[in-house]
């Protein structure tokens, strides 16, 4: 297990971490028809909106209650029903997902108790309206995704009818689309019906929308989030999601399957396991296809990424699974940065894990002498300081196309993931390799997860 520390800066001077209000608002656009309202200034919601479509280069459909110096003082509970008034009458969602702001959290308003005295009060519809408290001077853009998620399902309805086959599947901020589709897939091949929850593959998939909707054009319907409670089963993949599924699992009163991650052959065979267990069904040759696919792709990879020294700056669920799935193959991973703390980041598989900045990040890439950084468009500095190759992963991707198309999760998420690292390790290598320099020679390590011997028993136990 890891130790986390905290960076050598007492202020953050290049920093990693993005805001809980983010976070929350990303969350909220996984569901259908549905629009983010950040509680705050005009400029809180602004630079989020960026951010997002920088990251997406989609239309971000997010709104503020645009609070002045005046409200403020005085009390911004007018400008909160005005606002969502407004938007209601407008635009017509099904759902209204409400964030605090520093500053509205500062100031001690009760929104949740104008809410409640209000026409938007919980467990009324058209629209549903979730509060969630999400203070951007407190945690991360994954506490904020908890919290949305954990709001969400405090709004999903008791259900005396369990609906056979159905299944509740909560997933943490880092699944890109391709990752939702290839999770949801997976528990299909075993004869269930996923209900994905926020389901940024319908939303924010890059897809052209027939035509332009002031709010989300996919997602989760609304009709689908308040018929979880009738799932046979919860599943949760990412530890940010861990909390609202065990929410869901003892409202709804089904078995929970929780995994942080699913990046790596061994933590997709215990999910794979799990449905085995849970439906009675073997394991369909398609799955099973993928499999040897990506036990060879490790083999072969290692003698590319075994040795080779890597430094991480992700969310902390990112961070351990593209880790862990470098460190099996036989990367060294020489430093790791998270923006925020999470008991997940103790479940590395290396030394150290530190929370700090992308200056922490530069600092320590360059002198531990990594090859290979892995990290979002912001960490390019950092990367060019140590001299290493910059594979961008994570939250915001603005300097290469296709970042919710690519994927980190189950057997092809993991074989990708492990091409795209030794490619760009590769171009690096060859780019900066002197003429008369013999290749380098195949690393002395052995990968953990490439062994041919656990390849074996994990088919075995799998399939």
């Amino acid at each position: 297990m890891a130790r986390v520390t905290t960076g050598g800066h007492r202020a953050a001077f290049d920093p990693l971490k993005h805001s809980q209000p983010l976070g929350g608002a990303l969350a909220f656009l996984g569901l259908a028809r549905c629009i983010p309202m950040l509680h705050g200034a005009q400029g809180c919601s602004a630079f989020a909106k960026a951010l997002l479509t920088r990251h997406f280069r989609e239309p971000i459909p997010l709104q503020s209650s645009a609070i002045n110096d005046v409200s403020a003082v005085l009390g911004s509970s007018e400008s909160l029903l005005s606002a969502l008034d407004t938007i209601n009458e407008r635009q017509r969602p099904d759902i209204i997902g409400v964030l605090t702001t520093g500053l509205t959290e500062v100031t001690e308003e009760d929104m949740f108790g104008v809410l409640g005295a209000s026409k938007y009060a919980p467990g009324r519809r058209d629209p549903l309206v979730v509060a969630v408290s999400t203070p951007d001077f407190h945690g991360g853009l994954s506490d904020g995704w908890s919290a949305a998620l954990r709001g969400i399902v405090a709004a999903v309805p008791a259900s005396e009818v369990t609906v056979p086959g159905r299944a509740a599947v909560l997933v943490g901020p880092t699944l890109t689309a391709v990752d939702i589709d290839e999770i949801a897939d997976l528990v299909r091949a075993f004869g269930l019906d996923p209900v994905v929850v926020p389901d940024l593959s319908g939303s924010l998939d890059g897809h052209l929308a027939a035509t332009w909707s002031p709010l989300t054009t996919g997602g989760t319907a609304l009709d689908a989030l308040l018929g979880l409670a009738g799932c046979e089963i919860v599943i949760a993949v990412g530890s940010a999601a861990a909390t609202a599924a065990g929410e869901l699992a003892v409202k709804a009163g089904v078995p929970l399957i929780a995994h942080d991650h699913l990046s790596g052959l061994a933590v997709t065979d215990r999910l794979v396991t799990d449905l085995i267990r849970h439906t009675g069904a073997a394991a369909p040759e398609a799955v099973r296809r993928w499999r040897r696919r990506l036990a060879d792709g490790l083999m072969d990879s290692h003698f590319v990424l075994g040795g080779a020294k890597v430094a991480l700056a992700l969310e902390p669920d990112l961070l351990v699974a593209v880790g862990s799935l470098l460190y099996d193959v036989g990367a060294e991973i020489v430093t790791a940065v998270s923006p925020t703390d999470a008991d997940v980041l103790r479940q590395a598989p290396w030394e150290e894990v530190v929370v700090g900045d992308f200056v922490d990040l530069a600092e320590r890439a360059a002198a531990a002498g990594a090859e290979l950084l892995v990290a979002s468009s912001h960490g390019a500095g950092a990367a060019a300081e140590a001299g290493a190759a910059h594979l961008t992963m994570g939250f915001p991707v603005y300097n290469r196309m296709g970042a919710p198309l690519r994927a980190t999760s189950g057997y092809r998420g993991s074989l990708q993931l492990l091409v795209d690292a030794a490619n760009r390790l590769i171009e690096h290598r060859e780019s900066h390799r002197p003429s008369h320099h013999p290749a380098a020679p195949a690393p002395a390590r052995p990968a953990a997860a490439a062994c041919p011997e656990q390849a074996e028993d994990l088919e075995e136990l799998a399939c």
